[in-house]
Order: C-alpha cells, then structure tokens, then sequence
C-alpha cells in the first residue's frame, strides 16, 4: 500500500516541466519522434535519466524528496474469511524509494494507453495505527492503538493509464493498477495490550499469503484514488511536444 504511492508519484514527477524557465525539469532531455520504432525504449530512457532529480524533489514545483515519503492519513476497512480490520493508519513515512528500478513501458499512440512496470526491491515503514482487528484464531477483537514498523520487498506495480491529448498538454482520463507484493513483515513494537500485540505479530508473518491478500487491493485502490485526484494538475504543466516531435 505504501510503496505504490512512490512509484506512481516517480511516473508523474518524470514529466513535469520547470514552469518558471520553461525547460524539462532535467536539463538534456531530448523529446522522442512518434515514428522511432524504439518510441517505448526512448521514453523509459527518459524516465530513467529524471531518478536523482525525482528522489532530490523540486521546492519551485512544490514536489517534495521521493525518499523518505510521508503519508498523514490511510483509511483500512477488508473484510476476509479470517481476519477483518477496520480502522485507520497515520503518520506514515516509507523509505526506499531510490532503489526503485523502470522496468519497461509501452505507449500506443493509436489508442492513448501508457503501460508501465515498476520495481522496488526493498520498502521500510513505521506508522501510528488505531486498528479493529477480529483474527479467526483469537476469538475476540483486538481492539487499540500504537506504533508499527515492517517492510515490503520484491515488489512490482503494473499499471495501464488511459489518456488523451488536449489543447496540446496529456491529460489522465483513467487507471488501473495491478500491484504484486513479493513478501511482507510487519512487527508490532508500542501498544495497548503487549500480549495482544505479540500475538497478532506473530499471525501476521505466519500468514502472510493472508496479508498480502488483505494489503494489496486497499493499496490499489487507495493509490488510484490519489492519483486521479492530483494527476492532472500535475499534467497541466506539460507540452506534449516535451515529450513527443513528429
């Protein structure tokens, strides 16, 4: 969940222009030609060489460094055969983001669709939690608030983002986003009831497959949200001739 809101933020920030000077936010970029029959290798060598300028941030851009990443607020609510949480995850900072890696990306012109896979081999967290969890095996809630950290690795995003040109500027019309978490820890280290806790961390890392299966389609859901919220407004600073010449 935490980790998918860096990679999409790195596609966004990759493309926005400086808007005082005018120029690429990183100097020497050459725009690619639509009729390059390697047009999907030109623009993810693009994407590539925008990672230290994307990880240092932009304060003229109001973009912020991409590592540590701060997140105030996520809500939870799944309900699955064993485990149901409901509540809320707060002052979440994620650490990682320089190692992520573009993987490939496949632009059709024809139909405006943009295709990309991400991967971030490690993401390190620790947030404040006030959680409502009802496991199968304790048969009773475990109600309360506290503090944990964990981390989440071998992880790659898919997405698929449907897009149109508009008054010369790209504009998101939608997405879809496919995330695979490889693995998951998560360690409850400050809470209400210690023995709870213990109990509870130590079902998380036995089940993870369960875990994966509770964090991925929140994370998902939760990312495409913040992304068709802010994506364009982020877009609109950006001349698709930047990006593509004839």
């Amino acid at each position: 969940m935490f980790s998918t809101k860096i990679f999409i933020v790195f596609t966004l920030y990759s493309l926005t222009l400086d808007s005082i000077s005018g120029k690429p936010f990183v100097d020497g970029l050459t725009a690619c030609k639509r009729s390059d029959p390697n047009l999907d290798e030109c623009l993810l060598n693009m994407l590539k060489q925008t990672k230290p300028q994307l990880i240092q941030g932009n304060p003229e851009l109001n973009l912020p460094p991409l590592d540590p990443v701060h997140i105030p607020r996520v809500s939870v609510y799944k309900n699955m055969q064993d485990i149901r949480v409901t509540g809320e995850l707060s002052n979440l900072t994620a650490k990682g983001a320089s190692s992520i890696t573009f993987k490939a990306l496949k632009v059709n012109l024809r139909e405006n669709t943009w295709d990309m896979v991400i991967a971030v081999p490690l993401i390190t967290f620790v947030t404040d939690f006030n959680l409502n969890v009802t496991l199968k095996v304790i048969l009773m809630p475990v109600f309360g608030n506290g503090l944990c950290d964990g981390k989440i690795s071998r992880s790659v995003v898919r997405f698929h983002a449907n897009t149109e040109v508009k008054d010369g500027k790209l504009k998101l019309n939608d997405i879809k986003i496919n995330l695979s978490l490889g693995d998951v820890e998560v360690h409850i280290i400050k809470s209400q009831n210690p023995t709870l806790a213990q109990t509870t961390s130590q079902f998380f890392n036995t089940n993870k497959r369960m875990i994966l299966d509770l964090v991925t389609p929140v994370a998902e859901d939760v990312v495409r949200q913040m992304l068709l919220r802010y994506s364009n407004r982020i877009l609109s600073t950006i001349e698709i001739t930047d990006l593509l010449i004839d």
